[in-house]
């Protein structure tokens, strides 16, 4: 998916890479290995809250420890889609663990990348994964767009108490565009009322391969004018470009 992806664009031997996802990756940890990369590969299911905030106390004291690093970056990127379907059909237990995914886990994680890192010398830099859904709203997807939404605001109040700092870390909530993962999968099989429209991208070529993605989300990470743009979106970049 996108986050291997851009785990593998994000190696190299002068860094530090911390994975995190809910299962392991050998080939990664191996290319890493070969390549002289050092990684923290470590598997936790973000749906779980008492997981979460081990992890990120974890990451904490991980970060504490480099504090003299000319940069931090936490790229957040773990998402599902489901629960699919008519907003009179939501349930309390698929929406919290939608929203313990999508939200809760990112905001999280976040506050314990600022924390660690509030008083670094070094470059602080969030890129959090949006939507196009998060945007323009999508029948049948209401769970999905609302929690996206949510990022996007939390991402410019990041911005805005950040800009208080003498160090501000600078932030941005990417949407990359629809791409060809298992999430497009799932949402395909589902039955909401534009499903037609995505499963013609699928048949036409329209879907954007992870990899295609993740050098371009990479790259936008590397950009001098990182966070100039609080909300952003790839398309508009290929379309100017």
């Amino acid at each position: 998916g996108l986050g291997a992806a851009i785990a593998e664009r994000l190696l190299a031997p002068d860094r530090l890479l911390v994975c995190v996802a809910r299962s392991g990756n050998d080939p990664l940890v191996a290319r890493a290995r070969t390549g002289g990369a050092a990684i923290d590969y470590r598997c936790c299911d973000l749906a779980d809250a008492q997981a979460t905030d081990a992890l990120a106390a974890s990451l904490a004291r991980l970060l504490c420890e480099h504090r003299d690093a000319r940069r931090f970056v936490l790229v957040n990127n773990a998402g599902v889609v489901e629960p699919i379907g008519s907003i009179e059909t939501l349930r309390s237990d698929a929406l919290a663990a939608l929203l313990q995914v999508n939200l809760a886990s990112l905001m999280r994680l976040t506050a314990a990348f600022l924390e660690a890192t509030d008083d670094a010398a070094g470059e602080r830099r969030i890129l959090s994964i949006s939507s196009g859904a998060a945007r323009h709203p999508i029948a049948g997807w209401a769970a999905y767009c609302a929690s996206k939404a949510a990022v996007d605001m939390f991402t410019r109040c990041i911005v805005d108490e950040q800009s208080r700092r003498p160090n501000p870390a600078r932030a941005c909530a990417l949407a990359p565009g629809v791409l060809d993962t298992r999430m497009q999968q799932t949402i395909r099989s589902a039955d909401f009322p534009s499903i037609e429209r995505f499963r013609q991208l699928k048949a036409q070529g329209g879907l954007i391969a992870p990899e295609d993605a993740a050098a371009r989300i990479v790259a936008y990470l590397d950009r001098d004018d990182f966070g100039a743009h609080p909300l952003d979106d790839l398309r508009e970049h290929a379309a100017r470009g």
